[in-house]
């Protein structure tokens, strides 16, 4: 029964024609009369038609339902669960209670270990139904981005393994806690993951994506036949002999007068603990061990050699001392089958043989002093010679290839060590690099070689030798509470391990490196060169690098560095000698630098290559030479040659003089001593200034350890190198001979080739572009286009072209599908970057001439000046479009080529004439214009700040062509190559045409226009319309309404029907 407001609420039909007595409400009986008739549905499925007695049964009960009632319709209460069970198990959640829903069984199958697969192989992993019962639960086959199961069963229908193919194209690693399929529990479904019931349409699709990446048994089996016939008839990589299968065992033949080597054993202690021994003589009254047969048989079970060595003393530091002699000589072979006998292996000569023989060996080193770094280094040589790298508990080794891409992206936190030919710091003058064959004369090239012999002092003969420590300047690395990390060393193969060792023992014969007890730790990694067979050593600072704090100092931007050269006729490119190494380390940052390797434990002593900081560091050194910010603290001042302090006019100091003076007399050269700094002890810490009438020396910055200057005639130029050369004398920077050049009319500087006439790029990758074909993966793709980047300024419309390759997938790239206009691009690019033309340097006592191209998507321009009547490229800049932009009318985006010209150069043209050639008023109408609104308002701010020269050209054969240089595309010609390159985001979706109906010309009638409009919020709005009469296009009547109450489409409704009004 249900209640009267419940009734009331579902405008139900009553009806009294019979009644019930009901007892149980309030404790008397109770007639009924009222009743209805009602269908209940329940879901789409269950449809109730019942009849229902309405009466007034309590407050805020809305339905009572009789016990009678339901043990007759068979409806059954679950009080624990909350649920009223209908007679078709339909189930009504019961008042005030929540839904709990039951979790069913919910199995993962995983595979016992990881599985390894390659493109197309398949594993079985079995099924352990365990807790479950086959019968009743389901087997849920799983899939993953690239791997597809098959569920397998048993004769009984039961699932019992699950087959997992790799469908991709690489290999494949599931780990062991992937689940590859689930047992489910009938009636429910698994709660997270891709799995599918057996039989369904997603299965037979991931069953289809099987049969696809699979090959049939005998597929393989005939693959399989075929390599080993193409292996069968290719010919032997070595001669080798055949030998018979061997059909028993042989014993060696031994001689009768073959006899067991004895070991001896001297009880003496060393005489240097811990660094050598000592090979004294044994003492007189010990006899050399009887020689026996081998086949002999012992006495009383004892041999004789048993009873020479009992009846000898033995130490345990003499033991040690021996058998550490004995891994000496890395000649020596420990394990030669030949010296094997059975029972025991011994030496084939007593031990006084053994010290005869070293005696006469003078190649066997000797340790009776072993306390240099490189005797050390030596000692862990012979030891790592003679075991292999498990002995030494390595970890595996690691080889990089150079110029492949993971060595690009490591190569900033690698520390890369140079080849280190030539150790001496003396160099020839006569073979430095000096003028210019047909434009200097003998006598300017004599005159600067006087200057280069005047400072020798700071030349090196090699570019990778080990320079003198700079003054004033250390490096300190900040890891703030960072606990250290120690990795362990990884394996050397044995060919690779002589040439570690020969630089090793040239770094610490050079004082670079020296033994470490730091606890950090970063291994050493080998870079293989290009041959295959040489290397470079590299530490591997990535973990390291990651605790290091990040210096702010800055590095100069490339293209400020490239500029400044417009009125330069000679130049001059100084390249510093492993300037790195030039920077003292403090003895935190030594540790911190600590690597490991087979040889041992060793740490830098001087700044190495790959730190985080490490260019930041010398790039502070550097600027502070060139542009004299602080100078050099009294006591090492003192240090500097009095001719360099003359010249720079610096008064010397008596509080240096009197330190200089204390030196004791093991320092051999007092001009290369440098006391020792910390981090607060530094110029830079210290702050003394340098005086003001000492300014920067070439008016310009370096890019690390690159500097390059030129000047307008050969006597400023010297003037310049010479005050440059007393500058690096004055804070000890030392410069490489062979990698500097002086008085040149070109100079190679950033990978740029800098000239009196302009800049060209000289690209590393020119070599062998022309052949190189089109990338297969993404990454290439991206390499190629990185690579390019850096040179952007010199190729026209570098993207419009580019476009094309921004916007590929990693997917279509692999599959190489619908790769039509990114080969296109990938062949302009390939032209463009091999013939670049060169770029003017920007004269800012010249206008300016810019000169915008747009298209659908992109917008660029060309920055050049007028030499001889030809307009010459400066520089080259565009971007992409953004999505807003890319519905803008074309003239808006030369508006926007021209922007961005303004932005990228604003130091080059700010304050300079600029003379702009485009093809639409536009631009001038945003300077002008005082109606201007929307997106031109801040263009034309940004526009007012220059003084501009707008020139409209409709052609380029209105002139513009005629003046244009060989490195500018006239405008046509670059819309005719970007018709075939137009990116997916470059395709913009005209409007449709709207299809308006014409009259014909000498139409004669009346013709009525009419419109409406009105206010969102007021509801107001108004409407008109005009009455005209063809083809004279005479007014007849024209009328206009207020309106109230109206939408937009009512006012335009109105209108028309007023119109209609007035027209009839």
């Amino acid at each position: 029964m249900i209640s009267l407001d419940l009734a009331r609420r579902l405008q139900l039909t009553l009806s009294s024609h019979r009644q019930i007595k009901v007892s149980g409400l309030g404790g008397v009986p109770t007639y009924i009369s009222s009743s209805t008739q009602v269908k209940v549905t329940l879901g789409h499925r269950v449809v109730y038609v019942l009849d229902l007695w309405v009466t007034n049964i309590g407050e805020d009960v809305d339905v009572l339902l009789g016990m009678d009632f339901m043990f007759s319709a068979g409806v059954r209460l679950c009080i624990r669960e909350g649920l009223v069970i209908l007679p078709d198990e339909e189930s009504i959640l019961m008042y005030g209670e929540v839904v709990q829903r039951r979790q069913g069984l919910d199995l993962p199958i995983k595979a016992p270990t990881g599985l390894h697969l390659r493109s197309g192989e398949s594993d079985t992993v079995r099924i352990r139904y365990g807790q479950s019962n086959p019968e009743t639960d389901v087997v849920w086959a799983g899939r993953g981005d690239r791997w597809v199961t098959q569920v397998i069963y048993g004769p009984q229908t039961w699932a019992t393994a699950i087959k997992v193919v790799n469908i991709s194209d690489r290999d494949l690693w599931i780990d062991a806690r992937t689940p590859v399929a689930r047992i489910i529990e009938y009636g429910h479904f698994p709660t997270a993951g891709r799995f599918v019931r057996p039989g369904l349409r997603r299965y037979q699709e991931w069953q289809q994506l099987i049969f696809e990446s699979t090959l049939s048994a005998q597929a393989r089996l005939r693959a399989r036949r075929y390599e080993q016939m193409l292996q069968d008839e290719e010919p032997r990589a070595v001669q080798t002999r055949s030998y018979q299968w061997p059909t028993k065992l042989l014993m060696r033949p031994r001689s009768d007068t073959e006899a067991v080597r004895m070991v001896q054993l001297q009880d003496k202690p060393m005489s240097t603990p811990g660094v050598g021994f000592d090979y004294s003589e044994p003492a007189t009254d010990e006899k050399q061990a009887p020689r026996r047969d081998v086949s002999g048989e012992p006495e009383n079970g004892i041999s004789e050699c048993d009873e020479s060595s009992s009846s000898l003393p033995v130490s345990s530091s003499g033991s040690e001392g021996f058998e550490r002699s004995q891994q000496l000589d890395p000649t020596q072979n420990n394990t030669d089958e030949e010296d094997q006998v059975s029972g025991g292996v011994a030496e084939e000569s007593t031990f006084q043989e053994k010290l005869t023989r070293k005696d006469e060996d003078p190649e066997v080193p000797s340790v009776i002093a072993t306390g240099t770094p490189v005797e050390k280094l030596e000692l862990e040589y012979a030891r790592c010679m003679r075991v292999n790298s498990e002995e030494l508990d390595l970890e595996p080794a690691v080889y990089l290839h150079e110029g492949s891409e993971l060595m690009a992206q490591l190569k900033d936190e690698l520390a890369l060590l140079p080849e280190l030919l030539d150790l001496s710091p003396e160099c020839d003058i006569t073979k430095a690099d000096v003028g210019e064959p047909g434009f200097s004369t003998d006598i300017q090239d004599r005159k600067l070689r006087g200057i280069l012999e005047r400072h020798r002092k700071i030349f090196l003969g090699d570019g990778n030798a080990a320079p003198a420590p700079a003054r004033g300047v250390v490096c300190d690395l900040d890891v703030g509470d960072a606990r250290p990390v120690a990795q362990r060393p990884r394996s050397i193969a044995p060919h690779i391990m002589v040439k570690v060792y020969e630089l090793l023992k040239k770094l610490l014969e050079t004082k670079l490196v020296e033994h470490s007890e730091s606890p950090w730790a970063s291994p050493i990694v080998i870079v293989l060169k290009k041959n295959g067979i040489d290397i470079r050593m590299c530490i591997d600072y990535r973990i390291v690098n990651g605790f290091i704090r990040l210096s702010n100092y800055p590095l100069p931007l490339i293209d400020d560095l490239l500029v400044g050269f417009e009125s330069a006729m000679w130049f001059m490119s100084l390249d510093m000698a492993s300037g790195f190494w030039a920077i003292r380390m403090t003895e935190r940052a030594k540790l911190i630098s600590a690597f490991v390797c087979p040889f041992g434990h060793f740490q830098w002593v001087r700044m190495p290559f790959g730190l985080k900081n490490a260019p930041l560091i010398y790039q502070h050194v550097i600027n502070n030479c060139l542009w004299g910010f602080v100078r050099l603290p009294p006591e090492e001042e003192a240090l500097v040659d009095q001719e360099v302090l003359d010249y720079l006019g610096l008064d010397s100091q008596d509080s240096g003089k009197s330190e200089c003076a204390k030196l004791g007399p093991d320092v051999t050269h007092p001009e290369n001593y440098l006391p020792v700094l910390t981090e607060q002890m530094t110029v830079f810490k210290r702050n003394i200034p340098m005086p003001s009438r000492i300014g920067p020396v070439l008016g310009r910055s370096s890019y690390i350890d690159d500097i390059a200057h030129g000047a307008e005639t050969w006597d400023q130029f010297c003037d310049d190198l010479d005050a440059l050369l007393y500058r690096l004398r004055y804070w000890n920077i030392s410069v490489s001979l062979p990698k500097s050049e002086f008085g040149k009319r070109t100079i190679p500087y950033l990978s740029h080739e800098i000239g009196a006439e302009g800049i060209r790029a000289t690209p590393k990758i020119v070599k062998g572009i022309q052949d190189l074909p089109f990338p297969k993966t993404l990454k290439g793709v991206q390499s190629f286009l990185g690579s390019l980047n850096y040179y952007h300024k010199f190729i026209e419309d570098f993207p419009v072209v580019a476009a094309v390759l921004y916007e590929l997938p990693d997917d279509q790239v692999r599959a190489g599908r619908d790769l039509l206009r990114a080969k296109e691009a990938f062949a302009i690019l390939k032209r463009k970057i091999v013939s670049t033309p060169m770029l003017r340097h920007p004269d800012r006592s010249k206008p300016f001439f810019i000169i915008p191209h747009a298209n659908q998507w992109a917008a660029c321009a060309v920055l050049g000046q007028e030499y001889d009547g030809v307009i010459q490229p400066v520089r080259f800049t565009g971007r992409v479009l953004h999505d807003a932009e890319l519905r803008y009318h074309i003239a808006e985006k030369e508006v926007l080529a021209v922007i961005r010209v303004l932005q990228t150069f604003k130091t080059l043209v700010e304050g300079c004439p600029l003379i702009v050639y485009t093809r639409y008023s536009v631009l001038k109408w945003v300077i002008k214009s005082k109606t201007a609104d929307g997106r031109t308002v801040p263009w034309g701010v940004a526009l007012s700040h220059y003084d501009l020269d707008i020139r409209k050209v409709q052609r380029d054969e209105d002139g513009l062509a005629a003046i244009l240089g060989a490195g500018i595309t006239p405008r046509e010609h670059l819309d005719e190559i970007a018709e075939n390159l137009i990116p997916a985001k470059g395709r913009i979706r005209a409007p449709p045409v709207l299809s308006v109906e014409m009259l014909a010309a000498d139409y004669s009638g009346v013709v009525l226009s009419f419109d409406g409009a009105a206010k969102t919020s007021t509801k107001q709005g108004s409407c008109g319309c005009i009455l005209w009469q063809l083809p004279e296009w005479t007014i007849l009547d024209a009328r206009g309404y207020i309106l109230n109450g109206v939408t937009v489409n009512d006012a335009e409704y109105y209108g028309l029907l007023k119109g209609l009004g007035m027209a009839l």
